[in-house]
């Protein structure tokens, strides 16, 4: 049963993101808990959790929540380090691409998947996005761009075939860096699963063009894994109320760039989407992870973990 040491992850099934995580817990063979929610807003039983962050997913371990994949999967490998997935070669690159797969190909992907869904998008839900990117979603305009954003996607798509194609030599031609999967590998993956899951058959036509990264999407896809538990959000709050985080070194780093301090309030926001200010005291801050401490009446004290890269941070 899922108490204060396991992994608890908030998700919804149709999540890309949320998957990226999954697939990352299927190579470690990790056992984790999973906690289904609403894909649009209201997440009543999540925002207690994470002060109003809103995005998919979020990681739980007892009181500590983990805010963005790349803080999540920073964590994975901190506590679980084998079996590894920071392999040799992915040293700071597997960042690098997360880059260019969330906040590049990513919204490449919507538009693609919006555009194909036509009078099918729902309307809750294309209102939920267009609040949350910031773009408006109108079917006509998305009809119109369509086979640009094909023709995009396409492009990137051909990028990993390139690099499993130029990885032959080396003898990591079946994976991206390393000869076995690593982060990098997990990160690409993703928008080939999103598209596989929306709009297979334009997937299929692109990999006529991509033999080596069907072959390889279909490796990926195969990895097995444990069968998560499901539990309530009742019991994912309780399991936080009953547990204490568990804080790294409370330290600030003296190279801070805005002079922060410890114990000052401070506020934490996505850089890009979802931008939702989160409040709370500052207890830790290095150059890739900010910890906010939040005191909630349902969860009481809570430490929330956010990467640096991607958010912003403002004091107060």
């Amino acid at each position: 049963m899922a108490d204060a040491r396991s992994i608890i992850l908030h998700q919804f099934s149709e999540s890309p993101f949320a998957e990226k995580i999954r697939l990352a817990v299927r190579l470690k063979n990790l056992a984790w808990a999973k906690v289904d929610i609403p894909r649009i807003l209201p997440k009543p039983d999540l925002m207690p959790l994470t002060g109003g962050y809103r995005s998919t997913p979020v990681m739980q371990i007892g009181a500590d929540i983990y805010c963005d994949t790349a803080m999540i999967l920073m964590e994975l490998e901190r506590r679980f380090p084998m079996p590894p997935l920071y392999l040799p070669g992915h040293e700071g690159l597997c960042k690098m691409v997360a880059h260019w797969t969330d906040r590049v190909w990513f919204p490449n992907s919507c538009m693609v998947i919006f555009g194909a869904a036509g009078d099918n998008l729902p309307e809750d839900f294309r209102k939920d996005r267009e609040a949350f990117i910031g773009v408006s979603l109108d079917r006509d305009k998305l009809a119109e761009v369509a086979p640009m954003m094909r023709d995009q996607w396409r492009a990137h798509l051909m990028q990993i075939e390139e690099r499993l194609e130029g990885g032959r030599g080396s003898g990591a031609g079946n994976w991206l860096i390393s000869t076995k999967p690593g982060l990098c590998d997990v990160h690409a993956y993703m928008n080939l699963w999103f598209m596989h899951g929306r709009v297979p058959e334009f997937l299929d036509a692109c990999f006529e063009a991509a033999p080596r990264t069907r072959d390889w999407f279909t490796r990926m896809g195969e990895s097995d894994g444990q069968t998560p538990e499901e539990i309530s959000a009742a019991d994912a709050l309780d399991i936080a109320a009953a547990a204490g985080p568990r804080l790294k070194a409370a330290t600030v780093d003296r190279l801070e760039p805005q002079g922060l301090v410890l114990g000052e309030d401070v506020s934490v926001s996505p850089a890009d989407m979802g931008k939702v200010w989160v409040e709370g005291t500052l207890v830790h801050a290095d150059d890739q992870c900010i910890i906010l401490q939040r005191v909630d009446e349902r969860c009481e004290t809570l430490h929330l973990h956010f990467p640096r890269a991607g958010f912003v941070v403002r004091r107060g």
